[in-house]
């Protein structure tokens, strides 16, 4: 138990970093420069079912990634790049999913938002979302509750 306690809050508090970091970058690639890329491929996976009574988005729609690859060019130079957004893009409802990617097809022009200081870094659907603040604050709160319990 002496072991896992700190690991346990070093783990959600490297997940609070992560999320944190998703906000800032989502925050700021809404200002980010915009240019036109090439969707090549662009997909709604499944996630596994995680079996659990009380889990609340056990339903019929169950939960789903949403993937893509596309190509853009900065400065005569193609990057390629696989990130759709900085907001959730796992465990979210199949609704949600296809609204992310609504209207993007393969093989299409699609709008890409990309950080003029690193070009590489890029997203389709710019900006933040309130599952990420969500995400923070549950990371946090049961990281002051494992501190507290490292504490006693």
């Amino acid at each position: 138990m002496d072991v896992v306690l700190p690991w346990l809050l070093a783990t959600l508090l490297g997940l609070a970093a992560w999320e944190l970091r998703n906000i800032h970058y989502g925050l700021e690639s809404r200002d980010w420069t915009h240019t036109v890329g090439v969707l090549s491929k662009v997909w709604v996976e499944d996630m596994p079912d995680l079996q659990l009574e009380s889990d609340p988005f056990r339903d019929e729609e169950g939960t789903h990634s949403v993937h893509a690859r596309y190509a853009y060019k900065v400065g005569g130079r193609w990057i390629q790049a696989r990130r759709v957004s900085y907001r959730a893009t796992y465990w979210i409802r199949f609704h949600e999913a296809l609204d992310m990617i609504h209207g993007m097809r393969p093989g299409r022009e699609v709008d890409v938002w990309y950080d003029p200081r690193k070009p590489d870094r890029s997203v389709l659907v710019p900006g933040s979302s309130t599952t990420n603040a969500v995400l923070l604050c549950i990371y946090l709160v049961v990281a002051a509750i494992v501190l507290f319990g490292i504490s006693r």
